[in-house]
């Protein structure tokens, strides 16, 4: 009997020590697919999905590869990006560009300013007859020219019926047309690109005149209006007089 006993252990010792009879564990399987018979096969469906997914994918991708490719060259086609281009060639491309996104720079609008037309109205006045078409062609307000020839010239004035301007005192066009060329300086032409396309407008805030063009968008503010040079006449130094005695 110890022999046979002796012979069952050394069979079992054999048996744990023959490596290559290794024995596999099985896997346990979860509850929810205890009772689902169809569980390997919708494992090989997933796969079969997924490998499908991604051989879409890469064909997607080397679709973009080839077009962005075909771009590439057109691009090189188009623009040499080896050759070498001067200053001239690249500032006309510049204004190429400038001229197509702009057309109203093309070629600025000159405006021809009409001189002043003065007649004699009795002995002490003088009408100023195409004062609003004057005004006009600056885009500027009459009552705003009004009073910057009433400041400058320093007498009164009144604008009748017909936007005629009505000046006391006798003046020559010449000295009119100075201050008019005066007035178009301070209050019309801008100072970056010298455009008289511009606009007059006040600030409520800060009480201030900006002049603004619509060519280059630039602005400025512009001084108020205040009064010139007035040479004392006859008429002053009587009423002087009058006053003081």
């Amino acid at each position: 009997m110890a022999d046979d006993n002796d012979d069952n252990e050394e069979q079992e010792l054999a048996e744990m020590l023959d490596l290559s009879k290794k024995k596999k564990k099985k896997k346990k399987k979860d509850k929810s697919d205890a009772g689902d018979g169809g569980g390997g096969d919708g494992a090989a469906d997933g796969a079969d999905g997924d490998d499908e997914t991604a051989n879409n994918n890469f064909a997607e991708q080397r679709r973009l590869i080839a077009l962005l490719e075909t771009a590439h060259g057109e691009a090189d086609d188009t623009y040499d990006r080896k050759a070498e281009y001067t200053y001239e060639d690249m500032l006309d491309r510049v204004m190429g560009i400038l001229h197509a996104q702009n057309p109203d720079l093309i070629e600025k609008k000159r405006r021809t300013m009409m001189p002043p037309q003065l007649t004699k109205v009795g002995t002490k006045k003088t009408l100023w007859v195409n004062f609003q078409e004057i005004c006009a062609i600056m885009q500027r307000s009459p009552q705003h020219v009004f009073q910057f020839f009433m400041a400058e010239l320093g007498t009164e004035g009144s604008i009748d019926g017909n936007q005629r301007l009505l000046i006391r005192g006798k003046y020559v066009p010449k000295y009119i047309e100075s201050l008019l060329r005066k007035y178009i300086v301070s209050y019309v032409t801008c100072e970056m690109c010298r455009s008289s396309n511009t606009e007059l407008t006040r600030d409520p805030a800060t009480r201030l005149n900006f002049c603004k063009c619509r060519d280059c968008g630039s602005s400025r503010s512009v001084a108020p209006i205040s009064s010139g040079y007035h040479a004392t006449s006859r008429a002053d130094r009587r009423a002087a007089r009058n006053a003081a005695g």
